[in-house]
This record gives structure tokens, C-alpha cells and sequence, in this order.
């Protein structure tokens, strides 16, 4: 199994990438603190999504709000998809200056695989652009946001107090290796109620969904150019191997690699 996936860096508001998989390959269980969109151009894709199973044939788009549990398995023979990795805030501010569409909280869409070819090419017209052309760039953007606009919304994720206690515990604290017995505590519940009724909600154990948003901290540290050994000092990794291996898990990459992806252009 060979999985490539190629950054491209495009108008500091969007992480995107090419992605190409030969054999079969996965991604695990895993989550983003971004709205995720993809377009599927070659191959079959199985994904999971909070408690779902889906299929994502050739020509579908998939679509989760941030925090969204997921993950993917691809077919033997191949695939090639596009990602986008949108934060919250620029979807907020883009839409705000451009007047595209107001809203007092962030939206969460509605979630999972969808034919919508609107939307669906301007994925990939915003990726074919050469970075090279701010002009052309932009306008890619606003067509893309303005397709994502379009979107039905869901309804609002719910999760009881004590869950959202924990989480943001574990929001704040992206650097720290926290014990079950600390989240439990700031939970109010016993660690049994506690992993139970977390795994229920999210798809993940509490301490691996700590590590996902660990591993969305060193995604922003690397692109703001901080040295992959740096980050995962930061980050309270203790081993360099467990760092890289758990990046790649998630990014189809080495910290390395992705940051050497935003390096290198600043650099020209």
C-alpha cells in the first residue's frame, strides 16, 4: 500500500491536499478541528462517520463540521480525492466581507456523502489553481464558499455537560499527556460512566480524542513554521517515533514533510 498525499497551500485560509492511495489503505478513527470537504475523482472509499458506515463512489463529495469523528478505508485497487481543510474562522470571516451569507454561530452542516456537482467542481477548480495567481485564486474561494453556503444545515451536535466539561479540559490543555482519572474528575463521573458515555458520543476513547486534538495543535504549530522536534517537545510527545507515527496516521505524512510543505514556499 503506498498513500501520497501532496499539500498545496492556497490563500492562508485553506489546507488542501491531493491525495493519491495505490493498494488498499486506511485512515483511522480520527477528527479535525476544520470543516473537511472532499471530492472522490478515481476509486471507492468506505468511510466511517460518528456511528455510520457510507460508501463514497466516483464524482460524490463528502462533507463533516469540525470535530467530527471519522475515518476511511479504500477500496484495493486505488483512489485519488481531493481534501480541503477549512477553518472555522476564515469560513466566518470570508463570508463576512464578501456578504455571502451572515450567521451568528458557526453553521454545521449536514453531514456525510452527497452527489453535488455545484459543488463538487468548484472542490476541484480551487485545487487546479496555480498559486501563483492570487486573482484567480480568490475567486475560486468565494465560488467554493458560496457552493458550501448552499448546504442544509443539521442539527446541533448534543452532548451532555459533563462530556463538554471534559472536552474542553482537553481543548485547553493540547500540551499536556492527561490521565483518564483527571477527566473523569473534571467529568464528575467515574472513570467506568466517564469512557462509556464519551465513546458513545464521539466514536473515541477520551485519550484518543485528546490525541487527535494534539495532533491538530502540531498541524498549526508546523505551519506556522515551529521545527517538527519542537512541536512534539511542546506537545509532551516522549518519543520522536510516536510523534511521526501518529501524524501519519491521521495526515498520510510525516510532520516533516508537511512541514517542509509550508516552509519551502515561504522560502521562495
Amino acid at each position: 500500500m503506498a498513500l501520497i498525499s501532496q499539500p498545496l497551500r492556497a490563500c492562508g485560509l485553506v489546507e488542501s491536499s491531493w491525495v493519491r492511495a495505490t493498494g488498499a489503505a486506511c485512515f483511522e478513527r480520527h477528527t479535525h478541528d476544520e470543516y473537511v470537504l472532499g471530492a472522490n475523482l478515481w476509486g471507492h472509499e468506505r468511510i466511517w462517520l460518528e456511528g455510520r458506515t457510507l460508501e463514497v463512489p466516483v464524482g460524490a463529495i463528502t462533507l463533516y463540521n469540525p470535530l467530527a469523528v471519522q475515518a476511511s478505508e479504500f477500496a484495493a485497487p486505488g483512489v485519488e480525492y481531493i481534501s480541503l481543510h477549512l477553518a472555522p474562522q476564515a469560513l466566518e470571516q470570508v463570508a463576512r466581507e464578501n456578504n455571502l451569507k451572515p450567521f451568528c454561530a458557526m453553521p454545521r452542516f449536514e453531514q456525510g456523502v452527497f452527489q453535488d456537482a455545484g459543488l463538487y467542481r468548484a472542490i476541484v477548480d480551487f485545487a487546479r489553481i496555480d498559486n501563483q495567481q492570487p486573482a484567480h485564486r480568490e475567486e475560486a474561494l468565494l465560488a467554493l464558499l458560496g457552493q458550501l453556503l448552499q448546504r442544509p444545515t443539521g442539527p446541533a451536535g448534543e452532548q451532555s455537560h459533563a462530556l463538554r466539561l471534559a472536552m474542553q479540559c482537553m481543548r485547553d490543555t493540547p500540551h499536556a499527556r492527561l490521565a483518564l482519572e483527571d477527566l473523569a474528575a473534571v467529568a464528575g463521573l467515574s472513570k467506568y460512566h466517564f469512557v462509556r458515555c464519551f465513546k458513545n458520543a464521539t466514536g473515541l476513547a477520551p485519550l484518543q480524542y485528546h490525541m487527535q486534538l494534539r495532533l491538530s495543535e502540531a498541524r498549526r504549530r508546523l505551519r506556522a513554521g515551529e521545527h517538527p522536534a519542537e512541536v512534539a517537545l511542546g506537545l509532551g510527545f516522549y518519543d520522536q517515533s510516536h510523534f511521526i507515527n501518529a501524524f501519519r496516521r491521521v495526515m498520510g505524512m510525516t510532520p516533516n514533510h508537511y512541514w517542509q510543505a509550508f516552509k519551502a514556499p515561504a522560502q521562495g
